[in-house]
C-alpha cells in the first residue's frame, strides 16, 4: 500500500516532503502524495528505494512537526487538479484491507469514484491521530469519522458549485467526482477543477480523541439504501504488487546516506553487560562504531553486512555458548521459569482478583449434583511469528528525529519515542510505511527504539533490522494462560453450577525494551485481563480472572488477545459437559443461550454445515488409521459473533492432526466488503490453526530458546484445510459495524479440541496440538 505512481515519481521534484504537511499542500497545488493505493499497473511501478533526501539534515528550516488539527476538512481529504483524491487517515494497514474499507467508506460519502481515490496512512504530520490500528476497531470507530469529514467534504464540495454556477444546491447533483446542474447536462464541473488546486480549508468541526473522536457532527450521511460502493467487493489495490514482490516494505526502504545497525542482545534476558572488547571488530570493512547505553548494545556500519558481521563477533548468533560467547561480556543470569515451569510461575505470580461473573451457590450444587466435572486448560507463551523481521530506520539530529516504521499505532510511538530522546513530541515525527509481516505488538515499535538511540550515536540515519533470533528471541510475546473449570450436572444431564477461575499475565505492556536496557523505561505495564464474555445462562455461576503483570518476559497482544486462550477453555469445557450429559454439543449449548445474534450465527454455521444432532464420539472409537471427527464452538468478542464447526482426521499412529474442512458464521453488523471481510476470516483460520496445532515458546532459565522456524514452526502449506465456507449473518446497515479483524480467530481451538475428541475420545487441555502431545493423551484412555 506504500506504491507510488510511476509518472508521479519520475516528474515530481519533492524535496521537502513530510516536513511540513501544510508547506507541502501549499506548493503541490493540492496534489498530495505518500504511501498510496493504486492501481495494479501502478503497484508493479513501485520503486523501492525513496527518491527523496528526507533526512533532517536535508530538510530547510528547523521548525516542529505540529498534529494535525481533525476540525479541519483538508485534515481528511484533498482534492487534486487532474481530478483525483486523497483521504488521510492515522490507521494503517495491517494486512487486513482496514484502510480499504475506510476508502470506500469515503467514496461512498463524497460521491468520488473509489478507483481515483488514494489513501495516506499512519504518518504523524500528514494524519489526525485517530488511535491505534488494533482490536478490529479500524471501521468501527474510524469509519464513522471519515464517513462524517467525507460528507462534510461533499457539501462543501456542493456549496462551491452553488456558488460558480449561481444557482441553489439544490439544483445540483454530485456523482462520481463531477456536480451537475440539473435539468442542464452540459453544465457540470470536476471536483479537481471546482477545487482548483487549492487546500480545502475549512473548519467542519471535530471534539474528543482517537477511538472516541466525533468529527463533522453536522454532516448528513447518505441513506444506507442508496449505497453503492460500501458493501461491494472492490479489488484491493496492493494485492498486485505484493503477489509480484513489487511492493515497497519497510524493509525495502532507504533513505540517503544512512548507516546498518544492528543489535546484540543480553545472553540472558536480565543480564548486565558487563564489558565489551572492540579491537576485534576493526578489521571489519565498514565498521562504524559500537552504541553502548548501559545494557543496550548495538552496531552500527556502512553496510549491512557490515553490521551482521560485527553484530556477529559481539554475540549475536543463532545458538550462543553462555554469556562469555563474544566479544561482549555479560554477566551469568538465570531467572526465567523454563518451559515446563511456566504454568506453576503464572499461578504464583502476584496479581489483582477481577470478578467477570457470579451468581447463584456455585459449592452448594456442586455438592447436591449427580455428577461433576473438572478440569485445567493450559496455553503457551506464543510470539508473532512475523515473516519480516522487525526493521525501522531512524534519524536523530540537532534535537529533531525522523523515524520510518510499520508500527500499529504512530502516533502512540511519536510520543513514546520523543519521551525516550528527551524531545517534545513536536521534534517527532514518525513515518508509517507497511511492514512485512506486521499485525499486533511484535517488535516494530522495540526496533524504532533501537534505530533512534543508534542513530543518536553517529549523528546520521541508521536502518535496523533484527536478525530472525531477535524476533523470536525478544519480540513481546502473547502470555500463557492457565485456567482451572468445574462443572456440574443433575440426573437428568443439566447443568446445575459452573466455575472457572484464570490466572492471567498482562497482554498490554508497552515497556519498550531498548528503554529498559538504557535505565530509562518508557511505556506502560499493565495488568492482564480476562478478554471473556459470559452469556451462558447458568443458575449458579462464578467466572473471574486472576490478573497480573509481567511474568518473565515482556508480552504483549497478538491477534484476539486473551479471548483466543479463554474460548478455548470455556467451549472446550462446554462440549465436555454436553458429553457427559450425553447430549448433542450444538443442542447443549442452545439450551443455555437466549441472545439473538448469538443463536443465529450457530444456527447458521450448522444449516451451512449440515449438522446432524448426535453426541460426540457416541460411535465409539473408529477402525483405520485415520479418525474423523466434527467439533463446534462460538464466539463473541466485541459484539461481533463467530460460530465455526469444523471436520478433523486424527492419525491413530503419529497423532498428526488436519483439519479439512471449517464453516464459520460470521455476525459483524454491516460488511463494507464483503470480500475482504472473506479474507480476513480464512487468515484468522489459518493462523489460529498453526497456533492450535504448533506454535509454543520455549525458555531454558535463560532466554527463549525457541528463536528460529524449526524449533518453532508454523503451519505449512499442505496442513491448510480443503475447503473454508462462511457466511455472513445480519450484513445489513440496520446493524452497525463491528470489525472482523479478530473473532473469527477465537473458537479454532476449542473446535479442534472437540472435533479431536469426536473423532478418539480423547480431550486435549493443552495446546498446542502437536503429535507427540496427542499420541501421548491416546495412550492415556
Amino acid at each position: 500500500m506504500n506504491t507510488r505512481r510511476r509518472d508521479v515519481i519520475d516528474t515530481m521534484e519533492l524535496p521537502d516532503l513530510g516536513a511540513s504537511r501544510r508547506a507541502f499542500l501549499k506548493t503541490s497545488g493540492g496534489l498530495v502524495l505518500g504511501f498510496s493505493l493504486f492501481g495494479p499497473a501502478a503497484a508493479m511501478a513501485a520503486t523501492r528505494e525513496l527518491p527523496l533526501d528526507t533526512s533532517v539534515a536535508a530538510m530547510s528550516g528547523a521548525g516542529p512537526f505540529p498534529a494535525v488539527d481533525p476540525a479541519k476538512l483538508d485534515a481528511w481529504i484533498a482534492i487534486h487538479p487532474d481530478n483525483t483524491a486523497t483521504l488521510f487517515t492515522g490507521k494503517v494497514e495491517q494486512g487486513n484491507g482496514s484502510p480499504n474499507a475506510l476508502l470506500q467508506m469515503a467514496a461512498e460519502e463524497l460521491d468520488f469514484p473509489y478507483d481515483r481515490f488514494y489513501l495516506v496512512m499512519g504518518s504523524t504530520t500528514e494524519t489526525v491521530d485517530q488511535g491505534p490500528t488494533y482490536g478490529s476497531m479500524a471501521v468501527r470507530y474510524a469509519g464513522p469519522q471519515i464517513q462524517h469529514a467525507a460528507a462534510a467534504g461533499r457539501q462543501v464540495l456542493l456549496t462551491m458549485a452553488s456558488k460558480q454556477f449561481g444557482v441553489p444546491v439544490q439544483k445540483l447533483t454530485a456523482a462520481a467526482g463531477v456536480i451537475t446542474v440539473a435539468g442542464t447536462p452540459g453544465k457540470s464541473i470536476t471536483y479537481g477543477k471546482l477545487v482548483g488546486g487549492k487546500r480545502l480549508d475549512v473548519t467542519i468541526g471535530a471534539s474528543g480523541k482517537t477511538f472516541g473522536m466525533k468529527v463533522a457532527p453536522d454532516a448528513k450521511l447518505k441513506d444506507p439504501s442508496k449505497y453503492t460502493v460500501i458493501g461491494t467487493s472492490v479489488p484491493r489495490k496492493d494485492i498486485p504488487g505484493k503477489t509480484t514482490g513489487q511492493f515497497t516494505y519497510m524493509q525495502d526502504v532507504k533513505v540517503p546516506g544512512m548507516l546498518h545497525g544492528r543489535v546484540v542482545r543480553p545472553y540472558g534476558v536480565g543480564a548486565k553487560l558487563l564489558k565489551v572488547d572492540e579491537a576485534g571488530l576493526k578489521d571489519i570493512p565498514g565498521f562504524v562504531q559500537i552504541v553502548r547505553e548501559g545494557n543496550f548494545l548495538g552496531v552500527v556500519a556502512q553496510t549491512e553486512w557490515g553490521a551482521i558481521q560485527a553484530a556477529e563477533k559481539l554475540g549475536s548468533k543463532l545458538h550462543r555458548k553462555g554469556p562469555d560467547d563474544g566479544l561482549a561480556k555479560w554477566s551469568n543470569w538465570n531467572g526465567l521459569a523454563a518451559t515446563n515451569e511456566v504454568w506453576d510461575a503464572v499461578r504464583k505470580a502476584p496479581g489483582k482478583a477481577q470478578s467477570v461473573a457470579k451468581h447463584g451457590d456455585v459449592d452448594k450444587a456442586l455438592k447436591a449434583a449427580a455428577h461433576t466435572l473438572k478440569a485445567t486448560y493450559l496455553t503457551p507463551f506464543e510470539t508473532h511469528g512475523s515473516i519480516g523481521p522487525e526493521c525501522a530506520i531512524a534519524d536523530v539530529d540537532n534535537g529533531r528525529a525522523i523515524v520510518w516504521g510499520g508500527t500499529q499505532m504512530p502516533h502512540q510511538a511519536q510520543r513514546d519515542l520523543a519521551e525516550l530522546l528527551g524531545f517534545p513530541v513536536d521534534k517527532v515525527e514518525v513515518r508509517w510505511v507497511e511492514a512485512s509481516g506486521q499485525y499486533g505488538r511484535n517488535g516494530l515499535e522495540h526496533v524504532m527504539a533501537d534505530a533512534a538511540i543508534m542513530s543518536r550515536a553517529v549523528g546520521r540515519p541508521v536502518r535496523v533490522q533484527w536478525m530472525r533470533w531477535d524476533s523470536h528471541g525478544w519480540d513481546p510475546k502473547e502470555p500463557p494462560i492457565v485456567q482451572d473449570l468445574e462443572g456440574g450436572l443433575d440426573a437428568q444431564g443439566n447443568v446445575t453450577a459452573w466455575r472457572h477461575h484464570m490466572w492471567v499475565p498482562t497482554f498490554s505492556n508497552t515497556r519498550l525494551l531498548a528503554s529498559e536496557l538504557i535505565g530509562k523505561p518508557v511505556g506502560t505495564e499493565n495488568l492482564g485481563n480476562a478478554a471473556i464474555g459470559y452469556e451462558y445462562t447458568f443458575d449458579n455461576a462464578d467466572v473471574s480472572s486472576h490478573n497480573e503483570s509481567r511474568v518473565g518476559v515482556i508480552t504483549a497482544w497478538m491477534r484476539a488477545p486473551g479471548q483466543f486462550e479463554t474460548t478455548f477453555a470455556m467451549e472446550a469445557f462446554i462440549d465436555e459437559l454436553a458429553a457427559a450429559a450425553k447430549q448433542d454439543p450444538l443442542e447443549f449449548r442452545l439450551k443455555y443461550l437466549k441472545e439473538p445474534r448469538t443463536v443465529g450465527v450457530l444456527k447458521a454455521a450448522a444449516k451451512l454445515y449440515g449438522w446432524q444432532p448426535r453426541v460426540a464420539f457416541s460411535a465409539g472409537k473408529q477402525s483405520g488409521r485415520k479418525a474423523t471427527g466434527r467439533g463446534i464452538a462460538w464466539v463473541n468478542r466485541d459484539d461481533s459473533r463467530v460460530a465455526t464447526i469444523a471436520d478433523v482426521e486424527v492419525d491413530q499412529q503419529t497423532g498428526e492432526i488436519r483439519v479439512v474442512r471449517v464453516v464459520v458464521a460470521h455476525d459483524n453488523g454491516l460488511v463494507i466488503s464483503p470480500d475482504g471481510m472473506r479474507n480476513q476470516i480464512e487468515g484468522n483460520i489459518v493462523q489460529s490453526i498453526s497456533r492450535t496445532l504448533h506454535e509454543e515458546v520455549a525458555f531454558d532459565h535463560a532466554h527463549v530458546t525457541s528463536r528460529d522456524w524449526a524449533s518453532y514452526p508454523i503451519l505449512r502449506f499442505h496442513e491448510i484445510p480443503d475447503s473454508i465456507e462462511i457466511v455472513l449473518v445480519n450484513n445489513d446497515p440496520k446493524f452497525i459495524s463491528t470489525g472482523g479483524g479478530e473473532p473469527s480467530t477465537c473458537p479454532t481451538a476449542a473446535v479442534v479440541s472437540n472435533a479431536v475428541y469426536d473423532a478418539v475420545g480423547v480431550r486435549l487441555r493443552q495446546r498446542p496440538f502437536r503429535p507427540a502431545r496427542v499420541k501421548e493423551a491416546m495412550s492415556a484412555v
